[in-house]
C-alpha cells in the first residue's frame, strides 16, 4: 500500500486533437517559411545561402544521425548507412545530368532541368515533414508534455522545411502556380503524419533506407546547387555567413529534439 500522502503519476496519454493541434501549428510554420521565400526574391542569394546551411544541418545533425540509429536497431554496420547515402547522392546526381540533357530545346533550359529536380527533392522534404508529424504524434502518445516539447522543435525547424520546398521548386525565380502545390502538401505533410502515427509507426529498417537516401540528396543539392547558385548571384561574403548561421539554426533545432526529456518533464510539472 501506497503511504499516505505518496502517489505515483503516471503521464496520461494525450487525446488525439492534441497531436493534430500541435502537428498543424508545424503547418504553420512550414507555410510562414515558404511565403517569406516568395516575398523575399530580391535577396535570393541570401535565402539560397541559409537554404543550404539547413539542408547541411539537417543533414548532419538529425536526418544522418538518426538513420544510423534506427539501421544499428537493425543491427546494420554504420557502413551500410553512408553506402546507402552514397547511393542517394549518386543517384541524384545521374538524375539531374540526365534532366539537363533531355531538357527544352529552347529557353532556359538548365533551369528548368534545375526545377524538375528541385521537385523531387521537395518530395523528399515532404516525406521529411510527415516523419517530423509522426514524431509528434508518437510523442503525445506517452503523454501531452513531451508532444509539445517535440513539437516546440520542430515548429523550429519546419519552417526551414517550407523555405527550402520553395527554394528547391522556384530555384530562386519567380513562383509559378504549381509550386504552391509542393509547398501546400509540404505544409500538410506533419497533419498527416501526426495521424498515421496515432495508428502505426514505420518500420526501423525502411526509416533507415529513406533517410540515409534523403541525406544523400541533400548533400548534393546544398553543395553542387543551392551554394553554387548562391555564389554566383552574390560574391558578398554574406552568403558565407549566412550558410553559417542556417547550419548552427538547425543545429540549435535538432538540439531541442536531443534534451533529456525526464529533467524537461519535472520542469513542466513544477509549472503546471
Amino acid at each position: 500500500m501506497t503511504p499516505l500522502g505518496e502517489f505515483t503519476e503516471v503521464p496520461a496519454r494525450a487525446p488525439s486533437y492534441v497531436a493534430l493541434g500541435l502537428s498543424a501549428c508545424a503547418m504553420l510554420s512550414t507555410i510562414f517559411g515558404g511565403l517569406l521565400t516568395v516575398h523575399s526574391r530580391k535577396r535570393v542569394h541570401l535565402l539560397l545561402g541559409t537554404g543550404a546551411g539547413m539542408l547541411l544541418g539537417a543533414t548532419f545533425f538529425d536526418l544522418l544521425p538518426e538513420s544510423v540509429d534506427a539501421g544499428r536497431s537493425q543491427g546494420w554496420d554504420v557502413r551500410v548507412i553512408f553506402l546507402i547515402l552514397v547511393i542517394g547522392f549518386l543517384g541524384f546526381y545521374v538524375a539531374e545530368r540526365t534532366l539537363i540533357l533531355h531538357s527544352c530545346v529552347e529557353g532556359d533550359c538548365s533551369n528548368e532541368a534545375h526545377r524538375r529536380i528541385g521537385r523531387m527533392g521537395a518530395l523528399g522534404l515532404i516525406a521529411h515533414s510527415t516523419l517530423d508529424g509522426a514524431a509528434i504524434g508518437a510523442a503525445t502518445l506517452v503523454s501531452w508534455r513531451e508532444g509539445l516539447i517535440v513539437a516546440l522543435a520542430i515548429v523550429a525547424h519546419d519552417m526551414s522545411d517550407g523555405l527550402n520546398t520553395m527554394m528547391l521548386v522556384t530555384h530562386g525565380e519567380k513562383a509559378r502556380r504549381t509550386d504552391f502545390i509542393f509547398l501546400g502538401m509540404d505544409a500538410i505533410a506533419p497533419v498527416a503524419g501526426a495521424a498515421l502515427a496515432l495508428v502505426f509507426l514505420p518500420s526501423p529498417k525502411w526509416l533507415a533506407v529513406f533517410l540515409a537516401v534523403a541525406s544523400g540528396f541533400f548533400l548534393y543539392t546544398a553543395t553542387s546547387d543551392l551554394l553554387p547558385e548562391a555564389h554566383r548571384r552574390s560574391p558578398s561574403p554574406s552568403v558565407t555567413i549566412v550558410t553559417i548561421a542556417g547550419v548552427a539554426f538547425m543545429a540549435l533545432a535538432v538540439a531541442l529534439t536531443r534534451l533529456d526529456y525526464a529533467s524537461l518533464h519535472q520542469l513542466m510539472r513544477s509549472l503546471f
